[in-house]
Order: structure tokens, then sequence, then C-alpha cells
């Protein structure tokens, strides 16, 4: 990140009354927020981004590393006070009947990516795919308690492909992508990363932007769960659906329900998939 866009972020934040924090390196910007955020708050920060050039101990869903090399991605988190959310008519209602903000924040970061060009489709239940290989995951939780709650969101966006993936729990090794690697790229653009710096620091401000503005307003979340539907990779494909490890019902996706659930036709009938399951294409 160049730091003209750390600087232009830095200001935006000041000005809306947050904090932007840029490290050269951290161990994970999830656990640098998780332990500075009751400070910041003391200091009257309505809420902070966090950046880094290299995560040692980046984290990923279910316990799995992310590999996050300096310079290869986009490593941010994000600490947000919880907003209650409204429905549709503007009437307060509980978080607990809320989208899942996963699927919701996935769908407006694709939103981005689509913009400038990359068609980036959504791999359930909160995984980023360029042309079937993942680009970008998230990892969200909800922290705190009573008028203290706040969300911990913490996503990545592999502009290079990461090298030496260990295996998931599963036995299998990602197939992970990157934004900029021309052997997946959609878009034109000039094989020298270099030349690309202006649109990583464009995509950086603008995903920066477009995650904090989604988890404040989740009048909108519904909105994005019909998006992160029409986002789906998996709509129309045959998957192995695992869950603790263990292989369970396999069957064609039919699309996303709007509590999040995975809709799967299986040879006995349709069923809902949980957050908490994994999927895996079938060949």
């Amino acid at each position: 990140m160049q730091d003209d866009t750390g600087m232009a972020l830095a200001d935006w934040a000041a000005e809306q009354g947050g904090r932007f924090i840029h490290l050269n390196e951290v161990t994970s910007t999830s656990d640098y927020l998780r332990t500075h955020w009751p400070e910041l708050q003391r200091e009257g920060v309505s809420w902070s981004i966090c950046l880094a050039d290299r995560q040692t101990a980046g984290r990923g869903r279910q316990g799995h590393a992310w590999h996050s090399a300096a310079g290869a991605g986009l490593w941010c988190s994000l600490a947000v006070p919880v907003a209650p959310w409204v429905d549709g008519g503007g009437s307060p209602m509980t978080n607990a009947l809320a989208p899942p903000l996963s699927l919701v924040l996935a769908a407006a970061l694709i939103d981005v990516l689509r913009m400038a060009g990359f068609p980036v489709q959504l791999k359930w239940p909160n995984d980023l795919w360029l042309v079937d290989r993942k680009i970008g995951g998230l990892l969200i939780e909800q922290l705190g308690s009573a008028r203290n709650r706040y969300w911990l969101v913490g996503f990545g966006i592999n502009w290079q492909a990461p090298l030496d993936l260990p295996c998931d729990k599963i036995g299998g090794v990602v197939d992970a992508g990157g934004l900029f690697d021309r052997s997946s790229l959609m878009i034109d653009v000039p094989s020298d990363t270099s030349d690309t710096s202006g649109l990583r620091d464009g995509l950086t401000y603008g995903l920066c932007r477009r995650a904090l503005d989604t988890i404040q307003s989740p009048s909108l979340w519904s909105g994005w769960m019909n998006q992160a539907n029409t986002f789906s990779a998996l709509t129309g494909r045959d998957v192995q659906v695992w869950l603790d490890g263990i292989p369970q019902s396999r069957g064609r996706v039919t699309g996303i329900e709007p509590d999040g659930t995975m809709i799967l036709m299986t040879d006995d009938g349709s069923i809902r998939v949980g957050g908490a399951a994994s999927v895996r294409l079938l060949i």
C-alpha cells in the first residue's frame, strides 16, 4: 500500500471519528484489534480499521491458517460497535433475526471487486472465488457484552497466489489464486506487479470503506443477502458437505436462503445446510 492511500484512509477515518492503523507486521490484524479495541474505545474512537503489510499468524475459518506474505495481498480487520438491525420498514428488530454478516459483507466486497472488472464469486459460506480458485475469505466474530458489543471482522484478499499452503482439516489443499495472477485474470492488466499498484491501492481504499459502511448499515443487509445468492459460485453444481471433518450429504446446490443457509437437493429431497459446515465441489 502506498503512503498516500494510507494517508487518505487515515484522514477519512479521523473525519468520521474512527482510527486507521497501518502496521508493517503483526501476528494477526484481528488479534491486534481484539487486544487494543478496549483502549481505543476509552480514547473515544468510534471504530477502527487495521491493515498490515504482513501477518505471521493469520487466521481463517475453523482454525485454518491464512498465508499473509508482505505485499502479496490485502490483510485487514475492523472493530465496529454493533448497530441495531431494522427491517425494511425501518422498525428495530433483534439481531438474532438479521442475515449473517459473513455473507452480507462477502457480497458487498464482491460488488466492489466486480465494479473494478474482476468477476469474483461467492463460495458459500464465506470465501471469495475467481475462476473456482479461492482468492479471499472472511472471519467474523461478535465480542464484548451488553452495550459494548462489537463486530471483529477480518478479511484477506490475495493479490498473488500463496505458496506452500498446508492441508485443511479434511486433508485437502486449497486451490488458491490471486486477483492479479495472469493465469486467472479476466481483465487486461500489466504482467509487472508494480504497474498494478494504483489499482491495488484503489481497491484497498474502496474495500475498506465498503466494509465499514456495510457493517454500520444493517438496514441494507437484506439487499446484500439477495446479492449473495446472485453471486453464488455453487448454485447448480454438485457438492459434498463436510462437518467437523466428517463427510455428510451430497447433492446439487439450488441457492442460498435469506437466513444464510444453503439449500441442497439430495437423492432424499431438499435439505438446509448451516454455516458451520464446509463444502467441496464434486468433479
